[in-house]
């Protein structure tokens, strides 16, 4: 696995899996939000102010 921003390796970097698109993502690339790590400001976004289904 690696950080599909920078590409360095989980042997390397600890990486982090977002929870909206399921990429991953090293320390020093991740967006952080409220203590969770995203790939990006949109994901970390839509994970909190998502709109409902209902």
């Amino acid at each position: 696995m690696e950080c599909v921003l920078c590409q360095v390796s989980d042997l390397d970097e600890r990486l982090h899996k977002c929870p909206i698109c399921f990429k991953w993502i090293c320390e020093n690339c991740c967006f952080r939000s409220m203590g969770r790590a995203f790939c990006s400001r949109k994901c970390a976004e839509q994970f909190f102010f998502a709109d409902d289904d209902d």
